[in-house]
């Protein structure tokens, strides 16, 4: 289509005024799916949409939903919103001008859609934005509900509707009236009743929690007693131990204090003694003046005697001279006497080192050789070289033993490959996915990763149908196969997101699943709508369809809304086929062995059907069968594990052979390095033995060397006679000398013995003195070092006080606090009785028997966890109880506003029914007690008089009275919905045209009421004569080669005359 016969024209002001909030005002596309370019201008009220099948009145509900960011599969057409772009086009846009309420600033949301990326650009007035900024737009500031079907129900979403639980269709209803409240105030009272019921179990877990704690500590009463007594004890001997330091600081500071008087005494007598020691020193300096002058003559007498006699007897004097020269005579004849002896020792010393040197010469000459030259190093040489030989023939079997290993483990792992393959080809799955994969290529890798990646969804993934099923009957599987069909290639998500991640990460698999996405509690009961299969045991059913197999739940669920396996009966080859039929016509679909029968009626006449035999197919997907590339390879896998086992049976005789002979070697490899160790010891001990004797030989031998190289003393003798008579001559004239010197000492000595007596006298009087003078010294410093002492030891009280209060302090801080508990324990003042008192109460305390040491610990323990737990009751029933007073107000305002609103939509429904000659109500379902997630809207319908009201399904009614109970519907909700506007897609097809013409009559009526929201009826046809007002807008949709043309050069003045023109003008 190149483009639209609808044409743009201009807003007048009186006519933007109308358009309520959130409203459609135009639309305007470009290659988008049939348009090229498009601009539709909507109108306030009722919008007729009209035009054959195929021109493009459904893109017009497509713009919408893509241009307000709905999501597409809204629409229940393609996933992706680059299918909507234009065949041949690689982008397009769509822009939709939205009411705000101010006439002259409309919103303008733009959509431009990449098709070559699947990328979309969004701007709202003019300005670049992002889709959720589009999404709080619509939906926050202008209400709009795509997703709601009271609000936007397309063609292919118009069966979705009758389907609607009435759970669901409460929560819509909810959505679509008032501002929304209602469905946040039903919300908040299903989350708070839900807080209600965890509370109550929290409270009953508590209360039997305190019931155990109250229990234990009630048994446990006698040793706690025991403990608390054992406690009291062990308490007063805390206390007692607390009191006992500060006792020990109480001596020492008593001791201190004394100490620190004797002190000061003693330094108060050592001052007194000073000053008279002081006075007596005076007569003492006289007279050693005088023995001063008497010493200095002393000392020079003694200077001149100890010079005389220093030539006498000194070193080097006179005396020593002779001495010396007397002494050096007779040493030099006594030497003369000792030659002979030397020379006789040198002669012995001689003869017996020679003796040494022979026979130790003899004995390192019958050493026997040693290394490789001797008897040893050549059998050491030769077991040597017989041990590489066999360990190079060691090595040879290793690594042929190692060979054999690896070909041994090669042919086992090649063998479990086998054997897990034909397990694989065995699999019932494996065999359903190679049947699936033949028919949908790439399922089996699509499955395989699948399988590995399960963690990345949110929920569990399902899929394919076909690998989910677990059906032990043949017979039953050719019927789910032929019932369930294409969709056995279906994968199952519980999550949008998850659906969205299978959809993009298969896609780059180059692989598109087939996905259901169901989002209902699939563990309700599944319904059997024509009724239970018991109730048609007479005629031979047995079960329905989803009777026959296993299934996950949520499979079931989704096989039941795709293909309705809840509503196709089972039989067997007894079963009264024609007699069921015709006596039940509810039934629409039975299996038995022989063939399906299915049973239609008319959409357009109820009387007409017709019964459609078909034969049993055999069950080629479910049926296991893997195809011949299966069967090649099973062949494959059986022979290759026949070749592995024969090799392997080889192989172990090989190993056995090999592994025997290297033990054998390794045996005799042990042997020879035990020869090759006891030649090395012997070796060893023979090298020790040669290097002792060598090296005493060598000592030998250099002492006889030296002992050789000495002169002979006999030599000497001549030389020695001559130095014996100089020293006798030079004795002889140093004694003459010494006698001169010995008489000029005499006279000097005595003058020394004068002046040394009047030195003694003075001395002895001096000392005398002295010894006065010094023992009032030692006096005074006996009492000057009593004092230091005395001094030292009361510091070191002092530190030891303080030490003992420190340790008090530290041991029993807060003393004044501790006196009030001393006192009160009555404990004793003296430290041993406080001391015999610790003993008893620790010895009573010690001699109390405890069966259970832990119990005080483990009662304190309860009684705080029931402290605890008395808090977090009282806590819990505060919460309980301000969840109540919520859970009052809310329901207090909300029930009886949703009953009002029930009341209104059930009387404006059932006068809308009235007026098509059927009945019909919305009843409000109020769950016993208050279980506000079962709250529920039914609609109630009506269309022939021998009927009673039934809730509307997907089932029950045609589908012209589905269409005309959701207009219906729909209609009643426009006094009571604040949505902008309402879109509905071909609602009228199979109408009769009685009905059709009441319908359009009510929406005309209801569509244009002031304060009504905007609303668009898309269908290919209406009848004839149909009354419109002027609040009805017609936008035909018309397609052609020449539709350009026409629509350019239309004119309605031309079509309706000018006179006809002017009232229209006039009117408007």
């Amino acid at each position: 289509m190149d483009d639209s016969g609808s044409r743009p024209r201009p807003f007048k002001r009186q006519r933007v005024e109308q358009y309520k909030r959130g409203s459609v005002m135009r639309v305007e596309v470009q290659n988008f799916m049939t348009y090229k370019h498009a601009v539709i201008e909507p109108g306030p009220k009722l919008n007729l949409v009209l035009g054959p099948n195929g021109t493009g009145k459904s893109s017009l509900v497509c713009a919408i939903c893509v241009g307000l960011a709905g999501r597409t599969n809204l629409l229940g057409r393609a996933e992706d919103v680059s299918s909507f772009v234009r065949k041949g086009s690689q982008s397009g846009w769509v822009e939709i001008t939205l009411s705000s309420g101010d006439p002259m600033r409309p919103h303008k949301v733009r959509r431009e859609i990449n098709a070559r990326d699947n990328h979309s650009t969004w701007h709202l007035n003019g300005r670049e934005c992002r889709m959720k900024d589009v999404e709080e737009l619509a939906r926050q500031r202008l209400k709009v509900q795509l997703e709601n079907l009271c609000q936007f129900l397309p063609q292919d979403k118009v069966v979705e509707f009758a389907r609607m639980k009435p759970v669901d269709l409460l929560e819509a209803t909810e959505k679509a009236i008032g501002n929304g409240e209602l469905f946040e105030q039903h919300k908040q009272l299903i989350d708070v009743r839900k807080q209600l019921a965890d509370h109550d179990h929290h409270k009953e877990a508590l209360e039997a929690s305190l019931q155990g704690l109250r229990d234990e500590n009630a048994r446990n009463t006698r040793d706690v007693q025991n403990l608390r007594r054992r406690d009291e004890l062990l308490e007063q001997v805390r206390l007692a131990q607390g009191k006992l330091p500060w006792l020990q600081f109480e001596e020492k500071r008593v001791e201190w204090q004394a100490e620190k008087q004797v002190l000061n005494q003693q330094k108060r007598d050592l001052q007194q003694f000073e000053q008279k020691r002081e006075e007596n020193e005076g007569p003492l300096a006289e007279r050693q003046a005088l023995l001063e002058r008497l010493q200095r003559d002393k000392k020079r007498l003694e200077r001149e005697v100890r010079e005389t006699d220093a030539k006498l007897s000194g070193d080097g004097g006179l005396e020593d001279r002779v001495l010396k020269a007397v002494e050096e005579a007779n040493g030099k004849e006594e030497e003369i006497r000792n030659l002979e002896r030397q020379a006789a020792e040198r002669e012995r010393r001689t003869a017996e080192l020679e003796r040494d040197v022979e026979e130790l010469g003899a004995q390192v000459a019958a050493l026997p050789p040693v290394g490789d030259q001797g008897e040893l190093g050549q059998r050491r040489g030769e077991l040597l070289r017989e041990h590489r030989d066999v360990s190079a023939q060691d090595g040879s079997i290793g690594s042929q033993l190692v060979e054999l290993r690896g070909e041994a483990e090669a042919l086992q792992r090649t063998r479990q490959q086998s054997i897990d393959t034909l397990r694989r080809i065995d699999s019932s799955k494996h065999q359903r996915l190679m049947a699936l994969n033949n028919r949908h290529n790439g399922i089996l890798e699509a499955h395989r990763w699948l399988q590995a990646n399960r963690a990345r969804f949110r929920g569990h993934v399902y899929g394919p149908i076909a690998v989910e099923l677990e059906c032990p009957d043949q017979q039953h599987l050719k019927y789910l196969e032929q019932q369930i069909g294409g969709h056995l290639a279906f994968f199952v998500t519980q999550f949008s997101e998850d659906q969205d991640l299978l959809i993009e990460e298969l896609k780059n698999l180059n692989f598109r699943p087939s996905i259901a996405n169901f989002t209902d509690d699939p563990n309700t009961p599944i319904q059997h709508p024509q009724g239970e299969p018991t109730q048609y045991a007479r005629y031979g059913v047995s079960q329905t369809l989803d009777q026959v197999f296993t299934a996950p739940a949520v499979v079931k669920k989704v096989l039941c809304d795709l293909v309705m396996i809840n509503q196709a009966y089972v039989g067997d080859s007894r079963t009264q086929v024609e007699q069921l039929l015709a006596e039940c016509p509810r039934i629409a679909n039975l299996y038995t062995p022989q063939a399906n029968y299915r049973r239609t009626r008319s959409k357009y006449n109820a009387a007409a059907e017709s019964t459609q035999v078909s034969d049993i197919r055999p069950a080629r997907l479910l049926g296991g069968n893997g195809g011949a590339a299966d069967g090649a390879e099973r062949t494959e896998a059986q022979a290759m594990i026949q070749r592995c086992d024969q090799e392997l049976q080889s192989l172990d005789g090989q190993l056995k052979e090999v592994q025997a002979a290297k033990a054998e070697k390794e045996a005799q490899l042990r042997g020879i390095k035990a020869q090759i160790a006891e030649i090395d010891k012997q070796i060893k001990a023979a090298a020790q033995k040669g290097t002792s004797l060598r090296t005493r030989l060598k000592t030998k031998q250099g002492e006889l060397e030296r002992l050789r190289n000495q002169p002979d003393p006999r030599k000497r003798e001549p030389k020695l006679r001559r130095e014996m008579a100089a020293a006798q001559e030079r004795a002889f004239t140093l004694a003459l000398e010494f006698a001169q010197v010995q008489a000029s000492m005499a006279e000097k000595m005595a003058q020394f013995a004068a002046v040394d007596l009047g030195a003694r006298e003075a001395h002895m009087q001096c000392e005398v003195m002295k010894e006065a003078s010094r023992a009032r010294q030692q006096r005074f410093q006996r009492m000057k070092d009593l004092v230091a002492q005395l001094d030292r030891h009361v510091k070191q009280l002092a530190e030891v006080a303080r030490a003992a209060k420190a340790r008090a302090e530290e041991l029993a801080p807060n003393l004044e606090e501790l006196k009030e508990q001393w006192d009160a324990a009555g404990l004793p003042e003296d430290r041993e009785a406080l001391t015999a008192y610790m003993e008893e109460r620790q010895m009573e305390a010690d001699a109390m028997m405890i069966a259970n040491p832990a119990a005080l610990r483990q009662y304190n323990e309860r009684c705080k966890q029931i402290a605890e737990q008395e808090h977090q009751l009282e806590t819990l029933e505060e919460q309980r109880q301000l969840a109540r007073d919520t859970l009052d107000t809310v329901s207090g305002e909300w029930l009886p506003r949703l009953k009002e609103i029930v009341e209104q939509v059930s009387e404006t429904f059932s006068q809308n029914f009235m007026s098509v000659g059927c009945a019909g109500e919305v009843v409000l379902h109020e769950a016993p007690g208050e279980d506000y997630e079962k709250y529920a809207i039914e609609i109630r319908v009506k269309f022939r008089d021998s009927e009673e009201l039934q809730t509307l399904d997907a089932n029950r009614q045609s589908g012209g009275e589905r269409s005309v109970s959701t207009i219906l519907y729909l209609i009643a909700l426009q006094g009571v919905t604040v949505t902008p506007f309402r879109v509905v897609d071909e609602i009228n097809q199979g109408m009769d045209p009685i009905n059709e013409r009441k319908v359009f009559m009510q929406l005309v009526d209801a569509a244009c009421r002031e304060g009504t929201p905007q609303c668009f009826l898309l269908t290919p046809k209406l009848l004839p004569d149909l009354p419109f007002s002027k609040d009805v807008t017609v936008l035909q949709i018309m397609n052609g080669g020449h539709v350009q043309e026409v629509a350019t050069n239309f004119s309605m003045e031309k079509l309706l005359g000018r006179q006809r023109m002017q009232v229209l003008s006039a009117t408007a």
